[in-house]
């Protein structure tokens, strides 16, 4: 259980040499605040376009690269995709290339959004955020390979175990890019925890004592949302709960090695979490 009574005295404490740590501590009026975040989603804006109407183009010019790549599963098995639509294929071309531009340009939209809310964080905030900031992508990409190279191959590859003389796959570009993408994005994100364990230890919400008391309660959620992320099916569902079990003993090592780097420069935090543990 969280002690809130004393993490606010704790808070109350360090006040003084948390407002001397703050940065650009200068009254802003609402209309800079607004004039800056109309600055950062207009670039923002323009990049993910840019990018969008390249990768798009590259898709339909260049005999269908991305496209090729999301079906290389289907390969071994010489399955082709078809569309049942007219515009199925138009459609679909599209949306690689808003899929393609939101996956280049996530580090740049973090960088706008870092700059846009740095100015307004206190120097205990910034070093707690500032490896999600850096890490974040690097993991959310070894999520997507991990789906992308060992899940996905056996996970398809189930499915179309059932084929035979009687039932043949016919798998239309739309459903299976949708399905191939949702995958990828729920393994990307799944690898996120235990940066996000790192943050909220920093912070002071969470800490490793915390995480091994409820883990029992974890795997629960663990495999409710391994349910509501991949398709209703036991087998693939099982694929993804493994690796958060995994990711989720991770992040209590990385909790445990956060918090101790938090005492080290923060005696009221060691306190508060001497309380926590005690209680």
């Amino acid at each position: 259980m969280f002690n809130l009574k004393l993490r606010k005295k704790a808070a109350e404490q360090n006040s003084p040499l948390e407002d001397q740590n703050h940065s650009d501590d200068v009254p802003m009026p609402l209309t800079s605040h607004l004039g800056e975040l109309r600055r950062r989603l207009v670039r923002v804006i323009i990049v993910i376009f840019l990018v969008f109407v390249g990768a798009t183009v590259v898709e339909m010019e260049l005999n269908q690269p991305i496209l090729s790549a999301f079906r290389s599963p289907l390969d071994l098995r010489n399955i082709p995709l078809v569309f049942i639509q007219l515009t199925e294929p138009f459609f679909t071309y599209l949306r690689i290339g808003l899929y393609t531009s939101f996956f280049l340009t996530f580090p740049y939209v973090l960088g706008q959004i870092w700059l846009f809310v740095r100015p307004a964080l206190y120097l205990k905030e910034r070093k707690a955020v500032w490896p999600f900031m850096l890490l974040s992508y690097p993991l959310f990409v070894g999520g997507g390979l991990f789906g992308y190279f060992i899940v996905i191959p056996l996970g398809y590859d189930f499915f179309l175990g059932f084929e035979n003389e009687f039932t043949l796959p016919t798998l239309s570009m739309a459903s299976y890019l949708s399905l191939t993408i949702h995958l990828l994005f729920a393994f990307g994100l799944v690898f996120e925890l235990p940066t996000i364990s790192f943050i909220l230890t920093r912070l002071g919400i969470l800490n490793a004592n915390w995480l091994r008391t409820n883990r029992k309660y974890s795997l629960v959620v663990i495999f409710i949302g391994a349910a509501l992320l991949t398709p209703p099916d036991v087998f693939t569902q099982t694929l993804m709960a493994g690796p958060l079990i995994i990711l989720y003993e991770i992040s209590i090592l990385v909790s445990q090695m956060a918090g101790r780097s938090t005492q080290k420069t923060n005696p009221a935090a060691q306190k508060v979490q001497q309380k926590q543990s005690e209680e």
